[in-house]
């Protein structure tokens, strides 16, 4: 396992949605991944208190960021998948010219083989779903315009701290409407990491 990623995610349940939103979406590159993602977890989190893949987030520019899955796969300009992805996932790069003439470098990423929901519960099975049919056919341009909503993660954080780069609190997304409290979250948190330390040693 590479220690940029963070002991704590579950690399399985990453891929496999890493493989599911490259066949569902149409518009796969890298940072519309960091949003489906971000999505995944954020909404999972504000019904249950938990994260799906328990991934990292920063908030950077244009929207929420995994960094440890970031650094994991970005080499320069480049995107390396690991050898534990390389069978599921492949990556096309691609360039695009804007309105005013600029050349903007992509990378696609492309399923290799069908997604194994099993590893997903329920509620994570439907969320994930809701977010591959909300963002279809959206492009990278109008899911970093959809993070900068009032009330996103990103939004929250960037009023919070007043700038970018800091890390997205999950607990911070929880308002008096969610099914669970704060405190309730980040015992189930805390316990979780515990427990996943115990078992990874």
């Amino acid at each position: 396992m590479n220690p940029k990623i963070g002991k704590n995610v579950n690399r399985q349940k990453l891929l496999e949605a890493m493989v599911y939103f490259s066949k569902e979406v149409k518009n796969p590159t890298k940072m519309m991944m960091y949003k489906l993602l971000a999505e995944l977890d954020f909404r999972h989190f504000e019904e249950t208190g938990m994260p799906v893949t328990n991934l990292e987030y920063v908030a950077w520019k244009r929207g929420p960021v995994p960094k440890g899955l970031h650094e994991e796969i970005t080499e320069g300009d480049q995107l390396i998948l690991p050898k534990d992805f390389s069978d599921s996932l492949g990556c096309d790069k691609s360039e695009i010219e804007t309105e005013s003439g600029e050349k903007i470098r992509m990378f696609l990423f492309r399923h290799k083989r069908k997604p194994n929901l099993k590893v997903f519960s329920p509620r994570q099975q439907r969320i994930l779903k809701e977010v591959a049919e909300i963002y279809k056919y959206a492009t990278a341009t109008e899911a970093s315009k959809a993070s900068h909503e009032p009330g996103k993660p990103w939004t929250k954080t960037i009023k919070k701290y007043g700038r970018e780069g800091d890390v997205i609190d999950y607990i911070d997304q929880l308002t008096e409407k969610s099914p669970v409290s704060k405190q309730e979250a980040t015992e189930m948190m805390e316990e979780a990491k515990a427990f996943l330390n115990n078992y990874q040693q």
